[in-house]
């Protein structure tokens, strides 16, 4: 069924879905947020939310929102929009509830594409591709790109680097000490590039085992709990898992990594600022991931791959230059050059995928 609840302020949402599957138990939501530049594209989590669905809601139009920002800034044709499936441990079901999924998506005849994120996997995105054509993520043995987890480590590493610069004077990584918080798909790649960097990486997982294999391949060094590595100096606070973990409580110089809306609440980054905390906004850092998506939807190669990443960093070199200039946070200034560039699109149809627009 489709249902419009009632939005918080700001959450002006195109579509909002709720699927309820009887035969599978599957329980998935929807949000699409922006089609003004093209069909929105963004992953499908499956994650238990404690909240139930009351808060998988309000993830979903958190992301979707996100989202939109994130394909304006690195110049796509695309909008923004987000899929969470509700996790309750019957592994059992998963392909059925991922078949039922891919018909819901099916159902929006292209307002929302669909990829892989946390909790869900290439394969999954295989097994969807076949009830759907609105999949991206999918393997390069059924025509896709891969796990496009690489790509959105390679644009945290280069965002991490420009916010050090900002905020120290030096984007240099050698020597420095940075906290991952989660070591999944992106975050362990990550970890693995600023140790091959001369980085010290400090490192929580809620999974042991992963924690347990970096750390015996001398990538991280293990610690306790994500309280306990909130709480420990640092150059740079990576937030690699869920969201709305990070508030101004946070020990760093700098706060930049994968998650999507990684900050506590809508005036962190303000009070991080207020006490020389630079946050680099999470929509330019993890953008990578996005774009390779886009090139597989558009059949784009990896020049145009590269080149919509260098768009990204350009305008987050824009925010950051014009926080120092205005005394605002950077992601208050990408957010509203990132919105700027949608309601300039307002008058032209949408695309549909990755193109040199400015």
């Amino acid at each position: 069924m489709t249902i419009m609840p009632e939005f918080p302020e700001g959450m002006k949402h195109e579509q909002f879905v709720l699927r309820q599957d009887p035969e599978t138990g599957m329980r998935l939501v929807i949000a699409v947020h922006s089609t003004v530049l093209g069909p929105a594209l963004g992953g499908m989590r499956l994650r238990a939310y404690p909240g139930g669905l009351s808060e998988a809601m309000a993830d979903v139009l958190g992301l979707a929102r996100t989202m939109t920002l994130k394909a304006s800034a690195a110049g796509l044709d695309l909008g923004g929009g987000k899929a969470v499936m509700l996790d309750d441990g019957r592994a059992d079901l998963r392909d059925a509830r991922m078949r039922a999924a891919a018909r819901a998506v099916d159902d929006l005849h292209g307002a929302y594409i669909t990829a892989e994120d946390i909790g869900t996997t290439t394969a999954d995105m295989d097994l969807m591709s076949k009830h759907t054509r609105w999949v991206v993520g999918r393997s390069r043995e059924r025509g896709g790109r891969g796990d496009p987890s690489p790509v959105t480590a390679e644009t945290v590493l280069r965002a991490m680097t420009r916010g050090l610069a900002a905020a120290t004077g030096s984007a240099a990584l050698e020597d420095r000490t940075v906290g991952v918080i989660g070591v999944g798909k992106v975050g362990a790649s990550l970890a693995r590039k600023l140790a091959a960097a001369g980085a010290r990486v400090l490192a929580f997982d809620v999974d042991a085992g992963r924690l347990a294999e970096l750390a015996g391949a001398a990538v991280v060094e293990p610690v306790a709990s994500a309280e306990e590595l909130l709480a420990r100096e640092l150059d740079v606070l990576a937030p690699c898992a869920a969201g709305g973990a990070i508030d101004e409580h946070a020990s760093c110089r700098v706060v930049c990594g994968a998650a999507n809306n990684p900050l506590a609440g809508p005036g962190t980054a303000a009070r991080l600022a207020a006490k020389g905390v630079l946050y680099v906004p999470d929509f330019l850092a993890n953008c990578g991931g996005l774009i390779n998506c886009a090139a597989e939807w558009s059949g784009a190669d990896d020049a145009a791959v590269d080149t919509h990443v260098a768009t990204a960093m350009d305008r987050l070199d824009d925010a950051l230059a014009e926080a120092l200039r205005t005394g605002e946070p950077p992601a208050a200034v990408a957010e509203r050059q990132a919105l700027e560039r949608v309601r300039r699109a307002r008058a032209r149809p949408p695309g549909g995928g990755l193109s040199a627009a400015a």
